[in-house]
């Protein structure tokens, strides 16, 4: 790896401050919260003259479910021979004390690491760092692509934090703050130490969710950037649970953000969600469906996403005009040639070819809209895009009544609502709003105790999960009296 000591070296003593060199840091983890742990931590040292004297690297054996292994790659059986975060955390705090820490998302990173070194007793200032997220406003992939720098190993620690040492060199006249190194008590950097990387390891070929895809190349402001990335990966699954809610209203704190900000971020990125989806030209219905139920996580007005994906959803085809047609107009009309056209005289032509006028525009008594602009975002042609009726051009329409010819119109499936239960967070499409959504698997969760608790059903036992200190492997059994078996079977 190769930094650009011209540029770089000439802002390391501001960056450096009472530190002594860069620790560059990152962490996968099993999840975002601080019930978490870390399964790979990866740290490059960098000296005075912005030169990497180290590459710290190892998986770790979290002794639990290694969590999204979509996100990680990182599998159960590549944790199975790595080391727990007791036995390198004292190794882990030597190469943190005394530097300036560094990272894409420091917050999150020095959250994750100080929660692992506080479970071995041992306590951490991290003073202040340098936070590349804070600056470029987008993930580190797109950061990197911006600036020319070669990604090889997205969401591998050690290959991270190679980006963000390159990142940081790149952007280092960009930081102006003061900065000061972390302090870490105690330290023990003479303990034994056992690493054990992902190498000679095939990667996992997990499938990624779509909403996380779109969401790769999503930039906002660099404020609620760090927030913006820890809701990026709650809200991947179309789901936000209480313990999400609260770990974004703690951060938001953290980062001083108001309601303002928050609502700000959110925009923002359902704007980058759009964006993305539109980037083929095409967004289709599982995409709109998806953006939709986001939209309703975020607690956002889907009209939005209307407004911007009707052009991309709306289909072409043609219309018979046939007698009996319910017709609905606009309003009243200018024809290219500059002639004004009234919606008495529209309504008139219609009724003489047997069509029949309508005032409004409703599911089942509307079979056309007419427009001056089938494009139209008035409310009648919104309400008409939501019930999936067709709508038709002014001189279209005259043009095909005089020839007897079919009407070219543009038509969307009628559109549904997102709604998001009330009891687990879960979002899902419906017919029509709900006051107080709960989704059907709570509502059977609830059938069933109310049955319970009536005496119709004997209580299924209660399962719990168990984790195999040694291999870790999860597996789960009826809950029983007595302490849990720390081995497996397999292990026994």
């Amino acid at each position: 790896m190769t930094l650009q000591p011209s540029a770089f070296a000439r802002q390391l003593d501001r960056l450096l401050g009472k530190g002594d060199r860069i620790a560059v840091i990152d962490v996968e983890t099993t999840g975002l919260y601080n019930t978490d742990r870390v399964v790979e931590i990866g740290i490059i040292t960098l000296n005075g003259k912005g030169e990497v004297i180290e590459t710290f690297e190892t998986l770790v054996n979290p002794l639990r479910d290694v969590g999204p292994t979509w996100i990680h790659q990182v599998t159960p059986s590549m944790v199975v021979e790595a080391p727990t975060f007791e036995e390198i955390a004292h190794h882990v705090a030597a190469r943190l004390d005394g530097a300036v820490c560094a990272a894409h998302n420091l917050p999150f990173d020095t959250r994750m690491i100080g929660n692992e070194l506080a479970r071995v007793g041992i306590s951490i200032d991290w003073g202040a760092g340098l936070d590349t997220l804070t600056v470029t406003g987008c993930k580190l992939g797109v950061a990197c692509k911006d600036f020319g720098i070669k990604h090889p190993g997205p969401h591998r620690a050690a290959h991270d934090a190679q980006a963000v040492a390159l990142l940081l060199a790149c952007l280092a006249e960009k930081f102006n703050g003061v900065y000061a190194p972390a302090l870490s008590d105690p330290v023990d950097a003479a303990a034994p130490i056992r690493i054990y990387t992902r190498d000679g390891h095939t990667q996992a070929d997990a499938p990624i969710p779509y909403l996380a895809k779109l969401a790769r190349g999503v930039h906002v402001t660099s404020d609620v950037a760090p927030y913006v990335d820890l809701l990026d990966s709650a809200i991947s699954d179309l789901r936000l649970t209480d313990l999400e809610r609260t770990d974004l209203t703690d951060l938001a704190g953290t980062l001083g953000l108001s309601p303002g900000h928050i609502a700000r971020a959110h925009r923002e990125f359902l704007d980058g969600l759009i964006d993305a989806a539109h980037e083929d030209g095409v967004v289709t219905e599982a995409e709109h469906d998806q953006l939709c139920r986001a939209a309703a996580l975020l607690d956002i007005d889907s009209q939005i996403i209307e407004r911007r994906t009707d052009h991309y959803r709306s289909t072409s085809t043609t219309l018979p005009l046939t007698p009996g047609l319910t017709v609905c107009f606009t309003g009243d009309a200018r024809t290219e040639a500059g002639f004004e056209i009234s919606r008495e005289f529209l309504e008139e032509t219609a009724a003489r070819y047997g069509l029949v006028p309508v005032s409004s525009v409703t599911k089942k008594g509307c079979g056309l809209l007419i427009a001056a602009d089938p494009a139209s975002q008035s409310g009648k042609a919104g309400k008409a895009r939501n019930h999936g009726i067709p709508i038709g051009s002014v001189e279209g329409f005259l043009d095909a009544l005089e020839s007897a010819t079919p009407l070219g119109v543009t038509q969307l499936t009628g559109t549904v609502v997102a709604l998001v239960c009330t009891e687990c967070g879960d979002s899902w499409l419906a017919a029509r709003k709900s006051a107080r959504p709960v989704c059907a698997a709570c509502k059977a969760q609830k059938a069933l105790q109310k049955r319970q608790a009536s005496g119709l059903v004997t209580a299924a036992p209660t399962v719990e999960t168990l984790n195999c200190v040694a291999c870790g492997r999860s597996c789960e059994r009826d809950r029983v009296r007595g302490s849990k078996p720390q081995l497996c079977s397999g292990c026994t």
